[in-house]
This record gives structure tokens, C-alpha cells and sequence, in this order.
């Protein structure tokens, strides 16, 4: 289903955006349901009774206050997507479902989560959070000397291996006022001429700006003509895609091609987004499935470099009393917009209350319950502090990363970095 202004349920893919919509709580009781999923036959067989439970856990908790009609309005979502067969067969590894007044925002995970039903004030967005943290956006350049490809990506990174969800292909512009085309090729910039192998369209980047015009070269060797035709090629699909692809999405930029050429062309680029590590692979023999599999490893490593420069800031931070690990004292400082990054042990869920506006935190004791297996328990009430204070953080501007028990670098589940101003 179709997300729209006027759906009682809304699938939508996750991004951190999304999550952000989701910190300005609705009209109270916000419902927020999780469970974990599966692809195929016969273990997807559970998925459906659990979520009734969990659904029976959240009718529980509104019986103590709300009439019947206004029970089974709120539900709504929820039978919805209880109806819906098709989508009980093409599952992922985790769903979310979070509804208010009557509508409810569904999101497919790859990643399994715990199961959990809570009615509250606000949403319970924590599960999200670490799954978005868990996503790498990214762009693919497949490059040869006759032609340029660019896919943009979703890359998973999860305790059980990273994975490239998909790839798909980016349309370019060659030449202003031409239309968009899936590959760049050297006939853009480079025509070959009897007499002037050498005569160069020149002005028509991507930008569009100068006019068109032609620069003549000499009568070199012929491998010295190709290499200057293809010099000139790889600036051009540099300055493309940079200006059409890298600054729009802002996402790392992977290169794949064989060494000689790679090496060319990250002497002469000067897109910030393109990362160090490329991909030593002639494209050509890769199909889209193939091409998938090559680039998880450089993702995986980039951002295993990127977790430890945040580590590092963090330790650095600390001593120069600029960072902390308590969560009292963290709770106060995102709320005063202090804290720039955030990082928080996955998994990790403290009941308690938070008050948002002095940051003082007040723990519950009471665990939450796996609900899933009978559903005659209310669904939980309280709110889960590590996910109160990571809202709040994103909200105020910060950054979260979320990390396995194992690579945090403290025993409290919580490092803050603060702002220097």
C-alpha cells in the first residue's frame, strides 16, 4: 500500500528521515509494535499469531481507559495489516508498525528485532534508530574506458554479515538539454575525425554553462591518442557525476574498475564523496547481483574505519572532559543540545521516565516481556531511556551510532561526545 495523505496504513522505506518525523509525538496513546520476521516457509508460519498477540497486548493496555469503539478506530492499522495475506508472505526480518489516532506507519527491517508492544506518550522509536544506523547509503561508478555507469545503493551492516539490498540505476544527463540516458559514453565528449583525431567537444559539462566549442590536438602516437581521448572521457564523467549524482546525495562514492584505469581517474577526480579503497574489477563482468557483493566489503571496512574514528573522539573527548558515559549526565546534556554524537549499545532497553524538559531520568526496574507468545499481558507503558535520550539527541541536531555490546567503548551502553560551544 501506497503511503498518502489520506492511508489509514502507510508502508514506507526506512530512512532517517522518517525516524525524525516520528520524535514529534501525535495525540497520545502512541502504539509501537515490533517483531521479528522471516522470509520463507515454514518458519514465517509464527510471524502472524505473534503479531495477533502482540496486537491483544495493546488492546489490553487500552481497555483500561478507552470505550470499544474508539479501541478498535485505534486498531485499525493493526487489523489492517493482519488481513493482509500477501504481505504475510513476503516478509522481511523485522516489522514495525507505529499508529496513532486511527493510522499507522508500517516499515519492512532487515534486521531482526525484539518483540515489543508499548502504548505511551510517545513513539517508541528506538528499534528504528538502531536500524537506520545500521544503513549505508551509497553511490557505485562502474567504470571502463568506453563507458560510466552509476547505481545507487542501500547497504545493510549486520552482526551476521553486511548486505547490499539493491542497486539502482541512476539516470545522467550527458549533454545539456539532452535527455537522460543510464551511461556515459566517450562519443559525449570525444569526435573522431579523419584528420583531426584530436577534435574535442569541449564546454559541455555538466553544468551546461560554455558554449560548445572544439580544441584540436596533434598527430601523436595512436596509443597516445587514446589515452588523451580517455583522459578526457573520465573528466567528464567526474565532473557529471559529481554535479548530478555525489552533491545531491551526498553519499560515499565507490569506484569499480580494472587498476590502470582506477588509477587514471582518481589522479584526475576531484569529487570529494569518492573513497579511497575502489573495486579492481573490469565491470563488464559483473552483473548487478555480482556487482552487489564486490562493493559490501569496501562499505564494510569504510565504515568499520569511520566506528573507530567516533571511538577515538570519544576517548579523546572524555579526557579532555568534553564526553561522558553516565546516563544521568547524558539525558541532561542532549536535552540542552550539547551532545554532537551519541553512540549507544544495541539492544539495550532501561524502563524509566524521562523528562524532557530538565533531562532528569527516573528508572522503572520493571523489564518488558516478550508478549508475542500469549498476548494476555497489557503492552508495556513506561519509556525505554536509551531510546529517550538518542530521540532527543537526533532532535536537537546530534548524531547516533549504534553499536553491538562487544564494540562499545564503555560498560554503561552510552558514550556521548559534547559539542565544544
Amino acid at each position: 500500500m501506497a503511503a498518502g495523505s489520506g492511508d489509514i496504513l502507510a508502508f514506507e522505506p526506512l530512512a532517517l528521515e522518517a525516524v525524525r518525523a516520528l520524535l514529534a509525538p501525535p495525540p497520545p496513546p502512541c502504539l509501537s509494535l515490533y517483531l521479528p520476521t522471516h522470509r520463507t516457509v515454514p518458519d514465517n508460519a509464527v510471524d502472524l499469531p505473534s503479531f495477533v498477540h502482540l496486537v491483544e497486548a495493546l488492546e489490553l493496555a487500552l481497555s483500561a481507559t478507552k470505550p470499544r469503539a474508539e479501541i478498535e478506530r485505534l486498531l485499525h492499522p493493526f487489523r489492517l495489516l493482519a488481513a493482509d495475506a500477501r504481505f504475510w508472505r513476503h516478509a522481511r526480518d523485522g516489522l514495525a508498525v507505529l499508529a496513532a489516532d486511527g493510522r499507522g506507519r508500517v516499515f519492512q527491517l532487515q534486521r531482526p528485532v525484539q518483540p515489543l508492544a508499548m502504548a505511551a506518550a510517545r513513539f517508541h522509536t528506538m528499534p528504528l534508530i538502531r536500524a537506520v544506523t545500521a544503513l549505508d547509503r551509497c553511490d557505485v561508478l562502474a567504470l571502463t574506458s568506453r563507458s560510466a555507469r552509476v547505481w545507487a545503493g542501500r547497504i545493510w551492516h549486520d552482526p551476521r554479515g553486511a548486505v547490499a539490498e539493491r542497486l539502482d540505476p541512476v539516470s545522467l544527463v550527458a549533454l545539456p538539454g539532452s535527455g537522460p540516458v543510464e551511461q556515459l559514453t566517450p562519443a559525449d565528449v570525444v569526435t573522431p575525425e579523419t584528420l583531426e583525431p584530436h577534435r574535442v567537444k569541449h564546454g559541455m559539462g555538466p553544468t551546461g554553462d560554455a558554449a560548445t566549442a572544439f580544441v584540436h590536438g596533434g598527430f601523436g602516437s595512436k596509443h597516445d591518442d587514446v589515452d588523451r581521448d580517455t583522459e578526457i572521457f573520465l573528466r567528464h564523467v567526474d565532473e557529471i557525476v559529481t554535479a548530478q549524482v555525489s552533491t545531491r546525495s551526498e553519499s560515499p562514492l565507490v569506484l569499480v574498475a580494472a587498476a590502470r584505469l582506477a588509477a587514471a581517474f582518481r589522479g584526475l577526480a576531484g569529487n570529494p564523496f569518492l573513497i579511497e579503497e575502489y573495486v579492481d574489477l573490469d565491470p563488464h563482468l559483473l552483473t548487478t547481483e555480482d556487482l552487489g557483493s564486490r562493493i559490501v566489503p569496501v562499505f564494510t571496512r569504510s565504515r568499520e574505519a569511520r566506528i573507530a574514528r567516533e571511538i577515538r573522539a570519544f576517548e579523546v573527548a572524555r579526557d579532555r572532559g568534553l564526553g561522558a558515559d553516565d546516563l544521568a549526565d547524558v539525558a541532561r546534556a542532549a536535552v540542552a543540545g550539547q551532545v554532537a554524537a551519541l553512540l549507544v549499545e544495541a539492544d539495550r532497553f532501561e524502563v524509566g521516565r524521562f523528562d524532557r524538559g530538565s533531562g532528569a531520568i527516573e528508572f522503572d526496574g520493571d523489564p518488558v516481556g516478550d508478549l508475542s507468545r500469549t498476548g494476555d499481558q497489557a503492552a508495556a507503558g513506561g519509556e525505554d531511556l536509551f531510546g529517550a535520550v538518542a530521540e532527543t539527541v537526533l532532535a536537537k541536531g546530534g548524531t547516533v551510532v549504534s553499536l553491538s555490546r562487544i564494540a562499545m567503548p564503555t560498560e554503561s551502553g552510552m558514550a556521548a561526545v559534547y559539542r565544544y560551544a
